[in-house]
């Protein structure tokens, strides 16, 4: 019979114990690894090439993992070309939703809003590429996604404005045009304008303008009042 190692003896669990859970969080580890490795080099290749040049081959390749792993993940090109607008949209809503502190004032929270978008898609301009670039092989699907995804960022500024209206910080203003004018203005900028360029600068900038554009507006209604 195997003795037992005396640390493994004062937590309490024989030698066995820990072995599967290891096991277990290590596979899931690698898993998630080469997973992360598949999208980061696929969108690499379609951003800056055409679908019909991209291929699963290359993509493997270029990802240092095997054809049918990559297959095991993604089962066709469209699934993983559809997998990765999913999984930048959905970690862009996630950091939209981590900045909504509402101990701060509605100002503070729109501009750190606009400042994370700034950040995330100054870090990954190719999946801003790749969501400005239209396709017409998958039209549908990929619109329907981007939508979806769109909607749900409309819905988190949309609802700022309209706390910021409410709580007349903002003055009267159309929130969804405003909203439009926000995600259209940030990727006109990164796009074409701020390549080389700090982020930091660019979500000052911006912010600055936005901002002041929403509290003119209510100082435009008070001097109107007056008159």
């Amino acid at each position: 019979m195997r003795k037992a190692d005396s640390s493994q003896i004062r937590r309490g669990s024989s030698p066995d114990t820990f072995a599967p859970h290891t096991i277990h969080s290590d596979l899931a580890a690698n898993g998630s690894n080469k997973r992360e490795r598949i999208l980061a080099a696929a969108l690499r290749l379609f951003a800056n090439q055409t679908y019909q040049a991209v291929t699963m081959d290359r993509v493997a390749e270029a990802a240092g993992v095997a054809k049918g792993t990559l297959y095991l993940y993604f089962p066709s090109k469209e699934a993983l070309y559809l997998g990765i607008l999913s999984d930048g949209l959905e970690t862009i809503s996630r950091r939209y939703q981590a900045t909504n502190d509402t101990r701060q004032d509605v100002a503070a929270r729109l501009r750190r809003a606009i400042e994370v978008s700034i950040q995330f898609y100054d870090e990954r301009r190719d999946l801003l590429r790749l969501i400005a670039t239209e396709e017409p092989r998958l039209a549908e699907a990929r619109n329907r996604l981007i939508q979806t995804w769109r909607e749900r960022g409309f819905v988190f500024f949309t609802t700022l404005i309209e706390d910021g209206m409410r709580t007349g910080v903002f003055g009267p203003t159309d929130s969804r045009a405003a909203t439009l004018a926000i995600f259209g203005g940030i990727r006109s900028v990164l796009l074409h304008y701020g390549a080389t360029r700090p982020a930091q600068s660019i979500s000052e900038k911006l912010g600055d303008f936005f901002l002041k554009g929403l509290v003119a507006r209510e100082q435009d209604n008070h001097r109107a009042e007056q008159r």
